[in-house]
């Protein structure tokens, strides 16, 4: 069995129950593609999983390996994979409810992976995939913004607030107050 490195817990907790130790690695099914990790991202989420704080909603077996923003290259690929290649450089916001990327490699369903654009290196693309995701939903989905209309946006030195404000000019050509 091919070994990696990876940090995982075994129960709920503070920092201390980080382990960084030698795991299995994981291999693609059908939809899904393996990917070396360059960077990942660390959030709230991540702590909070770590914590317990959403074991009633989550419902994580252990070991569990955190990290749910990542950056990387794909290493290998699962039956039916149509739109990556080995090789391509990759970011996403896998699903949370399975194992994440603090990791050597971490097992990623097609859909939840997106190409790298060119113009930013791994570390910044590992930083964009939840705070990114939080502000298209909240600015679009939710909130039904569209062209011509006004936008306050509060928190906008946080992680998803000032991609909201970018978001927000380069879609709707926001006008300020």
């Amino acid at each position: 069995m091919k070994t990696m490195k990876a940090v995982c817990i075994y129960s709920y907790g503070g920092p201390e129950v980080l382990t960084y130790e030698d795991a299995p690695c994981p291999h693609p099914d059908v939809g899904e593609v393996l990917v070396r990790v360059h960077a990942a991202g660390i959030n709230p989420v991540d702590w909070k999983i770590r914590e317990g704080q959403l074991k009633e909603t989550l419902h994580h077996t252990f070991p569990l390996v955190l990290g749910w923003d990542v950056s990387g290259v794909v290493e290998g690929l699962g039956s039916g994979i149509r739109s990556l290649k080995i090789g391509d450089e990759v970011f996403s916001h896998p699903d949370v409810s399975r194992d994440g990327a603090y990791a050597e490699f971490v097992v990623i369903k097609e859909s939840e992976v997106a190409l790298k654009p060119n113009s930013i290196d791994h570390l910044h693309a590992t930083a964009l995939p939840l705070a990114g995701l939080t502000a298209w939903q909240t600015l679009f989905d939710a909130g039904g913004l569209l062209k011509g209309q006004r936008i306050l946006i509060h928190g906008a030195s946080g992680g998803a607030g000032h991609i909201a404000v970018q978001l927000a000019k380069h879609r709707v050509d926001i006008v300020p107050f």
